[in-house]
């Protein structure tokens, strides 16, 4: 007698591994959707709380958007003419800045012969390579602006009906679910969200503090573009660790400008202000939001970096963050009641 194949479990095993398929291909996407759903979470408390005094969520989104860039108009307005006029300074000097750098490895190159060692200089082919390389790509990067721009609007757009219909989204999305697990969700979720949420604001005002005081403190020592790199640094610490490390990289190559002896002064400042955002500022309001150690929140990032770049170092730290949520709801707090 021919045994029967098991069918329904063979169609299941496809249907998983379509479904896989689809989702890898289509990952770009996805990663635009939760970047989506990690504004819409950093919204939603706003959202009720005006819904509280009858004010619609599609009102309150709007006066957050509008707020946002109000603020990023006004900074611009009154930091622009500084700003400008230390990126044009910074530009000018640039050459100079790079001709002590090389004088500066040039010494320590000579220190390193007297030992039998020496550093690797960089070959022309491979600068004109680059050169080549740049050159060739700059249409391709002109284009991947203005797909990154349609980008931005698509995700806020998102966000926006992901605030406006949450309960209809949320009731939607419950349905699929088995019906015995769909008490734990219902619970699941607004810890998750609120996680999420608290991680992108937490970190915004975490990033300012680190901004101002990258500012202040290379104003103290005389660092030359102080404002300017401090205003790097709260720019690009949205993603955790960066803006600080880039800021540490322009600080020592202007103050190199001054000689050795102001950079020498410059990098353990610099890794004080790094310091105070690892221990105070990041603790205080984004790991109070998250529930994150520093070293989840470090390695979290290089994934999301080597998997998907730069959006990827953007999402990757929220969405460890809600997965956290769900293990320790889950996992961890019923063993610990055991």
């Amino acid at each position: 007698m021919v045994a029967r194949l098991p069918w329904p479990m063979i169609l299941q095993l496809l249907g998983v591994a379509a479904a896989v398929w689809l989702f890898i291909a289509t990952w770009q996407i996805w990663v635009l959707v939760f970047t989506a759903l990690i504004i819409a979470a950093a919204i939603l408390p706003a959202a009720r709380f005006g819904e509280r005094w009858g004010v619609p969520r599609g009102l309150v989104v709007l006066a957050v958007y509008v707020a946002v860039a109000g603020v990023f108009s006004l900074m611009g307005r009154l930091l622009w003419p500084a700003l400008s006029e230390q990126w044009r300074q910074f530009m000018e000097q640039l050459p100079k800045l790079i001709e002590n750098v090389r004088g500066w490895l040039g010494d320590v190159d000579y220190w390193l012969g007297q030992w039998g060692a020496s550093l690797p200089t960089p070959k022309a082919d491979g600068v004109q390579g680059v050169a080549n390389i740049l050159l060739g790509n700059a249409m391709r990067l002109t284009t991947g602006a203005v797909g990154a721009v349609f980008e931005v609007l698509a995700v806020l757009v998102v966000a926006a009906y992901l605030v406006i219909d949450a309960r209809e989204v949320g009731h939607t999305l419950l349905t699929l679910l088995p019906r015995e697990h769909r008490p734990t969700a219902t619970r699941l979720a607004p810890a998750v969200l609120n996680r999420i949420g608290g991680y992108v604001r937490g970190q915004l005002v975490s990033s300012f503090f680190v901004g101002v005081l990258i500012a202040i403190a290379l104003s103290i020592i005389g660092v030359k573009y102080a404002l300017l790199i401090g205003a790097l640094a709260a720019v690009l610490n949205i993603v955790p660790f960066v803006g600080a490390t880039v800021a540490t990289v322009l600080a020592t190559l202007s103050a190199l400008n001054d000689g050795i002896v102001r950079a020498a002064i410059t990098v353990p400042v610099m890794i004080l202000c790094q310091t105070v955002e690892g221990k105070l500022f990041a603790p205080y309001f984004v790991g109070r939001a998250t529930g994150l150690h520093a070293l989840a929140v470090l390695v979290a990032l290089l994934a999301g970096f080597q998997l998907a770049g730069l959006i990827g170092g953007l999402v990757a730290v929220p969405f460890l963050a809600g997965a956290w949520e769900v293990v320790r709801t889950l996992w961890v707090e019923p063993r610990r009641g055991a």
